[in-house]
């Protein structure tokens, strides 16, 4: 099969753990984007569904975060996620078939709160597996005032960094590194592995930041989206399956690390 990757793509990968494409989607495709990351947020909250997930603003109010487990329920977003020309970039950056590990949509709305420095391999290996790679999609513009992805520099595969209790890059660690932030158009894509840290800031801005976060592992690894996506409904449930009283958000785990949700 024809490579998806050109040789400055492989090479800059290898080299960074990270891929930008700025433009991937443009016009109509972009625009379909546009239209179903607002149909997404318009959905209601639906025990047993979708999950969608909320932030409290610095006045306090409540204001979509994220939405995830939507791959049964939109079949615009699903061609994106696994279509033949996804998975096949996705294989040839991984060395071996992929197969889809969680879907989310971060919003990030105007006020919007940032992400902490984080690597996401820690977060996984509950579920037997060591490598992943995620393929982000910006649905709007990534600016510094917004608050864009940041990456801080290559680690090897399967390094771990030092961590705080919470499971978020040590404050030393992240202040040695040298973190670069990705400032990309609407439509592009950006392909990073699960051991290169990042973080993003505050919405400083009066326009969203919207963007999908797609995380794919090797299927040597096995398919454990179904099992993620149970566990994390019994740990870390949407507000609309809490039950009453619960205080999810005060413990640290692999469901909330380095994210504004509570």
């Amino acid at each position: 099969m024809e490579s998806t990757l050109s040789p400055v793509e492989r090479e800059f990968w290898e080299k960074n753990h990270y891929l930008v494409r700025k433009g991937a989607y443009a016009g109509p495709a972009l625009a379909s984007l546009l239209a179903w990351t607002d149909e997404l947020a318009a959905w209601p909250e639906s025990p047993g569904q979708w999950m969608k997930y909320f932030e409290r603003t610095a006045q306090n109010n409540r204001q979509l975060c994220r939405i995830e487990n939507f791959l049964e329920f939109h079949e615009g977003l699903c061609e994106i996620i696994q279509g033949d020309e996804t998975l096949a970039t996705l294989a040839e950056l991984m060395g071996e078939k992929a197969v889809l590990f969680k879907e989310k949509i971060n919003y990030k709305l105007p006020g919007g709160a940032g992400f902490l420095a984080h690597q996401d391999a820690p977060a996984f290996t509950s579920f037997q597996q060591r490598y992943h790679v995620t393929m982000l999609v910006t649905v709007d513009a990534m600016t510094i005032s917004n608050g864009c992805l940041e990456v801080g520099g290559t680690v090897p595969v399967y390094e771990i960094l030092p961590q705080e209790a919470d499971g978020t890059v040590a404050k030393e660690e992240e202040e040695a590194r040298d973190w670069q932030p990705l400032e990309i158009p609407a439509g592009s894509v950006v392909f990073f592995d699960s051991y290169i840290p990042h973080r993003s800031q505050r919405n400083q801005s009066d326009v969203p930041r919207r963007a999908l976060y797609i995380t794919y592992n090797r299927k040597s690894e096995g398919e454990r989206r179904a099992d993620y996506y149970a566990d994390k409904r019994r740990v870390f449930p949407p507000e609309c399956e809490r039950e009453e009283g619960v205080d999810y958000g005060s413990k640290p785990g692999p469901y909330n690390l380095g994210n504004p949700i509570r």
